[in-house]
């Protein structure tokens, strides 16, 4: 038999032999292998296993099996995984030596819950457990690590329904993906403004933004968006986003990368919301406590709040522009609330861009041209025009023509 130099990218070493077929070396491999990792590879080797499937997905190279698990885990959500297959080194009786699963490695601090065994006296000896308040960024961290975990179940219920066929066309995962998917809102506190029972948004969003502080729980939140289907949860998500625009994407320098990633994920979930989701949108903008970030898309400070917000109004206009060519999607009481929305986002934007225009020229240290382009946030202007009417149109050539004025201004200055 020979043993050529094994083939990593193929998933599977190649054997040749000149007395039996590669098939049979095949067979026989698979019989050894099995008898000492007999582990399911999706959850024993799951990085590697992704690896060969994203080569696999691009034509690099073929694998032998799904990426995919045999089966789920039946657990209620909300459930912390404790029962993780191989948290402590062992050797069993063929020698093997299992390792703590890669795929969700052991927690580096375990809060276990007291004892109800206990007594009273002991119990009053204990210092009692601290809520979120006391204790933000331990319980935001723990909550990241939940949240990662139940997104990795979403992605086990894709990938099971992908490659096998159910007996119920898959309703039963579905049902159960969906309340995954709330129980990670339930767990952020999120709640809908505009649901039937009129609840109001509590203590401004306070786990919430104590989870997005951290750069993990941005990430958390970008896969979270990109795992839920247009529905009443996705636009409920992206109203907590649009009330914080100024945290999230205020400042340029917190988690850069993350925050970058957040701005495309949250522009992609805009292309797909109909007209009363981007009118929720834009409302929990002027509804909030925050004045939002409303600058260039050039700015060197940072230009999310001003990307989203340019994607809203362009998805606006389109979802109009398709309902004039075809009644089946006109809706009277989305335009409605769309007119009323963006009607209070305009107030907000051209007194934001007068004021800025006022202070550049009051300010005698600033070039007026050069100000003017760097302050004024015209790309969030210009996507505003399909959507005025004339009263708002005159507004916006107003404002225009104060700009020329400064502009002129600035070029004397230079000249002389």
């Amino acid at each position: 038999m020979r043993y050529p130099q094994p083939s990593f990218d193929s998933g599977w070493p190649q054997f040749r032999s000149k007395y039996m077929s590669t098939d049979e070396l095949d067979g026989i491999l698979r019989v050894q292998l099995a008898a000492t990792y007999s582990n399911d590879p999706y959850v024993d080797d799951y990085y590697h296993q992704g690896c060969l499937f994203k080569k696999s997905s691009s034509g690099a190279t073929k694998i032998r099996h799904h990426f995919c698990p045999t089966h789920l885990r039946d657990l209620p959500p909300g459930a912390r995984v404790n029962s993780e297959p191989h948290a402590f080194l062992q050797v069993d009786a063929l020698g093997r030596v299992p390792f703590s699963s890669i795929r969700r490695p052991r927690p580096l601090l375990e809060v276990d819950p007291p004892n109800s065994s206990t007594t009273n006296s002991e119990q009053n000896n204990v210092a009692p457990e601290k809520p979120l308040e006391q204790e933000p960024m331990l319980a935001a961290r723990v909550a990241i690590e939940d949240g990662l975990c139940l997104l990795l179940d979403v992605d086990d219920i894709d990938r099971f329904l992908k490659f096998n066929q159910l007996p119920d066309g898959g309703t039963h995962l579905r049902r159960r993906r969906q309340e995954l998917l709330e129980g990670l809102a339930t767990s952020l506190q999120l709640v809908d403004p505009l649901g039937k029972n009129g609840q109001t948004v509590g203590n401004d969003d306070m786990v919430f933004l104590r989870v997005l502080a951290l750069p993990k729980g941005r990430k958390l939140l970008s896969r979270y968006l990109q795992l839920l289907p247009a529905s009443d949860l996705l636009r409920v998500v992206c109203m907590a986003i649009f009330r914080h625009l100024r945290f999230l994407f205020g400042d340029i320098s917190r988690a850069a990368e993350a925050t970058s990633n957040l701005v495309r994920t949250v522009s992609s979930c805009v292309r797909r919301m109909d007209l009363g989701s981007l009118s929720a949108c834009l409302a929990a903008v002027v509804c909030s406590s925050e004045q939002p970030p409303l600058r260039p898309l050039s700015s060197s400070a940072g230009n999310g709040a001003s990307v989203v917000l340019v994607s809203v109004l362009e998805q606006g206009a389109e979802l109009l522009s398709d309902s004039l060519h075809d009644a089946s999607n006109y809706n009277v009481t989305n335009r409605a609330l769309w007119k009323a929305s963006f009607d209070e986002f305009f107030g907000l934007l051209i007194k934001y861009c007068v004021n800025k225009y006022d202070g550049i020229m009051q300010s005698s240290s600033l070039d007026p041209a050069e100000a003017i382009k760097r302050e004024l946030p015209m790309e969030l202007l210009r996507a505003s025009i399909p959507h005025t009417n004339e009263y708002q149109k005159k507004m916006l050539y107003d404002l225009s023509q104060r700009s020329l004025v400064g502009q002129e201004k600035g070029n004397a200055g230079q000249a002389e």
